[in-house]
């Protein structure tokens, strides 16, 4: 007996948002309702192996800021998106930090970084 599952899903690839209608037949997967192959690749990921982008800003200490902000340097899987932030609240930084530099190297084991989107340069003190 074959199984059935329909799903609609919302684009986000470009400003349109075309509302997607995904069926799953016996694993095989249809997308009807894009306007694009781009959008028909991102229904097909979502209903599949759904990802976001990780941002979030962390304390820093001794910054000329009191948080820099950080991302993933890849999407996460939507299903490690909570454990992703509760492990980024145990971490204070210290400046100083470049753009780019890691914060954390292999976030929860799945081969992802999180790393710096600001310079922060250390406090200077003034007199």
């Amino acid at each position: 007996m074959s199984e059935t599952k329909t799903f609609e899903v919302t684009c986000i690839v470009c400003p349109t948002g075309c509302r997607a209608k995904v069926t799953v037949i016996d694993g095989d997967v249809k997308v009807e309702g894009v306007e694009c192959p781009r959008g028909s690749e991102y229904a097909v990921k979502e209903i599949t192996a759904p990802t976001r982008d990780f941002f979030t800003t962390l304390p820093i200490k001794g910054g000329n800021v009191p948080t820099c902000p950080v991302r993933s340097t890849q999407p996460v899987p939507k299903e490690m998106v909570i454990n992703c932030a509760k492990e980024m609240a145990k971490i204070t930084l210290e400046a100083p930090l470049k753009v780019g530099d890691i914060v954390m190297k292999n976030v929860l084991g799945l081969g992802i970084d999180i790393v710096a989107t600001r310079d922060v340069d250390r406090e200077t003190l003034r007199s």
